[in-house]
């Protein structure tokens, strides 16, 4: 029966499972090569069965120190952040030349004797696609959030050139265009490339600006041969044009061409559409300043139906609000006078908010953008965009504010960068998290001439938690390691967790010989924890600790791989104590 187990299992390692798996034994011979491999790599089980693994493919080579170590007992995750593959496979993908893996590699056991290595290949590709998508997403929303800081001006000229500058930068297109349309004309304000004459091709009815006015919607062309619609340089292959709409009118069209087809993203798409209607709102603004001069009544209707708060101040008194202004501000009883509406802003914005409104009233700039925390009048926090410009009214010297709510702009941006640099499970710093604010830990280091300690610290016995108590008790050994060290250390000290069983701190010390107080105190906790019996385990860890001194430098990941050597030599001993 049990002979009969194992053949089934190894059937379908070699024949079902997705991943890659072959075994290699003490002297690196290959004794099992299962059919992914053979699939993917194109070398077939017979050429390879027998074969030094190392001897057939050379650039496994290189992590020849992993082999070692499983076979003294430890099990490696080889995480794809550090090695992007392990054996290079080729793949048709338009991002990756070859196929991104994590591999992880055990002991192969006969009874308690080390007979090989089991090593396993996962493709992550796709996994590791959706994180660097991801983190596009979030380059996007900062970009995108400087853009539209940048947008609001009074000037039209300033907002036709921050507009296109954006659209640019959002992308990347080597042909871009703005047009204005004023009396049924298209006036060409901006661009890219130089058009020498494109008169006769806007007056083809074929033309996509006169497609996109007609429409009053975006239009995107994958491939252009594939229609008749012309655009404006004929080398493009793939053309985009958004109106700049206001409520009742358009005020111009922004076209983007490439070369390529294909070449806009649906995120980009996005992106550019939001600029443009918020262009398309300023545009409005912009006339309804200019015909503020001509009547103050037109300007208070339209202000009226703003979705922005406006006001107007004047001697420091509020003479006009709308009913937009008065609800951000969650209906405050009283709102006369400046002293009225700087009591809801927070404490820690007062002095920069009078800074400056004191700025517009000297005429230091023309105009102000800032962020603002304010408390509502229920006591609920709640994030403002506001915006100050000198204007003339009746003759005397103001002040137009305007306020916009974005606190959930600002929530939506504080939970991507947290979801981004978290581990979900234990709520430390992940590995992204970790080597990005490591590196900065870095540099303050080298600037203040400070020692950094780093331990990597592995969790003993993960396995056999995982075997005998169940993975659910096996998350809960690694929330309660990572609570542990919460407590151990310091708040500035940066703590990750780096692998499935990983955790690696980092810290400014003072002197060398703290190492080992850190490492006591440390053991005295884990101790500390264990005596409680609250668990049916006991927490164990390998620990290897190397210090960063700035008068000999090296790189991080250099650190780091010595610390985890250090931990695999302290695994190591371990083993050979228990085995002796």
């Amino acid at each position: 029966m049990k002979d009969l187990f194992f053949d089934s299992l190894f059937i379908w390692l070699e024949e079902y499972i997705i991943w890659g798996i072959f075994i290699t034994d003490t002297n690196f011979k290959v004794i099992f090569w299962n059919k992914w491999l053979e699939v993917n790599t194109g070398i077939k089980k017979e050429k390879i069965i027998g074969q030094n693994i190392f001897e057939t493919l050379p650039e496994i080579k290189r992590f020849e120190n992993y082999f070692q170590q499983v076979l003294q007992g430890s099990s490696v995750i080889i995480s794809q952040k550090i090695h992007k593959y392990f054996i290079p496979i080729e793949i048709k993908d338009e991002e990756y030349k070859y196929m991104q893996q994590t591999v992880q590699m055990f002991p192969f056991l006969e009874g308690n004797v080390v007979k090989g290595v089991i090593t396993m290949i996962e493709d992550v590709t796709d996994r590791v696609k959706r994180e660097e998508n991801y983190k596009k997403q979030i380059r996007s929303l900062k970009i995108l959030n400087d853009i539209q800081k940048s947008i609001f001006t009074l000037n039209k000229e300033e907002l036709i050139d921050k507009l296109f500058e954006g659209a640019i930068k959002i992308s990347n297109a080597p042909f871009v265009y703005l047009f204005l349309l004023e009396e049924d004309n298209f006036l060409l304000k901006r661009s890219t490339k130089n058009v020498l004459d494109c008169s006769k091709d806007l007056e083809n009815p074929s033309c996509i600006l006169k497609k996109v006015v007609k429409e009053r919607r975006t239009i995107y062309i994958p491939f252009t041969k594939e229609t008749d619609i012309k655009c404006i340089s004929p080398l493009a292959n793939s053309v985009l044009a958004i109106p700049i709409l206001g409520k009742e009118k358009i005020f111009g069209v922004l076209v983007l061409e490439a070369l390529e087809r294909r070449a806009f993203r649906e995120e980009d798409i996005l992106n550019l559409e939001t600029i443009t209607m918020q262009a398309g709102i300023i545009f409005e603004n912009i006339e309804l300043l200019e015909s503020l001069k001509e009547s103050e009544t037109r300007y208070r209707v339209l202000a009226e139906q703003s979705l922005t708060g406006v006001s107007l101040i004047q001697d420091n008194k509020f003479i006009y609000t709308n009913s937009r202004f008065v609800e951000v501000l969650g209906y405050p009883p009283r709102l006369e006078d400046l002293n009225d509406f700087i009591k809801y802003v927070h404490e820690e914005d007062k002095n920069r908010f009078m800074e400056r409104y004191q700025q517009i009233l000297e005429s230091t700039f023309d105009y102000i953008i800032d962020e603002i925390k304010i408390r509502k009048i229920n006591n609920e926090i709640a994030y403002l965009e506001i915006s100050m410009v000198s204007v003339l009214y009746k003759g005397k010297k103001s002040i137009l504010m305007s306020i916009l709510d974005i606190t959930y702009r600002k929530k939506l941006e504080e939970e991507l960068k947290l979801l981004s640099i978290t581990d979900a499970l234990t709520g430390l710093y992940n590995r992204r998290g970790f080597m990005t604010l490591a590196e900065h830990t870095f540099s303050i280091a080298n600037r203040l001439n400070k020692k950094i300690f780093i331990m990597f610290i592995d969790l003993d016995h993960m396995k056999e938690i995982n075997d005998k108590l169940g993975h659910q008790m096996g998350d809960q050994a690694l929330i309660d390691l990572a609570n542990i060290l919460r407590e151990t250390f310091r708040q500035n000290d940066l703590i990750a967790r780096v692998g499935g069983d990983e955790f690696v701190v980092l810290g400014i010390i003072g002197e060398e010989n703290h190492k080992e107080k850190i490492i006591k105190r440390i053991l005295e906790k884990v101790e500390e924890f264990n005596s409680k019996g609250l668990r049916p385990y006991k927490i164990s860890l390998s620990v290897g600790t190397a210090i960063y001194d700035p008068a000999e430098p090296i790189s991080l990941e250099d650190l780091i791989q010595k610390a985890d050597e250090l931990m695999y030599e302290e695994k190591r001993s371990k083993k050979e104590v228990k085995e002796s």
